[in-house]
């Protein structure tokens, strides 16, 4: 069931966009029709994802909200920020040009982060955050929503947003 899963997401990465969403998909039913609901949430951020990358941006929102429902219902709340990052961030890239759709995903992904003293989640939302107030010529808020976040990091291969918030953030001063 995961195995489908991965597989399909593999073919997705690696150019088989169509038949790598049919596998993931496939993959998320079989896990539902055994009741195996562990990492639904996630395997479904890296459907929308994929399915965004594929340009069925409709299907990728729904498949983010449902991603939602699902870690509501199910109580597994663990990526529900990165989840509405990942919703900002497709609002961001696809919404209309000159509002700010992505800045409520954005803010309620920094809640849910700080909520769950999740702070490399906290981290990567505050950056979102504080590139779109920027974008969106607040300097003032994007150093208040950043500083804080990035607070305590130091610098690592592993995680690349803290050199570029901290980039960000030197911009800023």
């Amino acid at each position: 069931m995961y195995g489908v899963f991965l597989e399909g997401w593999v073919k997705a990465e690696r150019g088989a966009p169509a038949d790598g969403l049919m596998d993931m998909r496939r993959g998320l039913e079989l896990l539902r029709q055994q009741n195996t609901l562990v990492f639904v949430p996630l395997l479904m951020l890296v459907l929308g994802r994929a399915e965004e990358r594929a340009g069925d941006l409709d299907r990728a929102a729904a498949t983010l909200d449902e991603a939602l429902a699902t870690s509501e219902r199910t109580g597994q709340r663990a990526f529900d920020a990165e989840l509405h990052r990942a919703r900002g961030e497709m609002l961001l890239k696809h919404g209309p040009s000159g509002s700010t759709p992505a800045e409520e995903p954005f803010r309620t992904a920094v809640a849910i982060a700080k909520q769950q003293a999740a702070r490399s989640f906290e981290l990567r939302a505050a950056l979102s955050l504080a590139k779109l107030y920027q974008s969106t010529t607040r300097p003032a808020d994007a150093r208040a929503v950043l500083a804080p976040a990035l607070e305590g990091f130091s610098p690592t291969s592993e995680m690349p947003e803290i050199a570029e918030a901290q980039a960000l953030l030197s911009q800023l001063a």
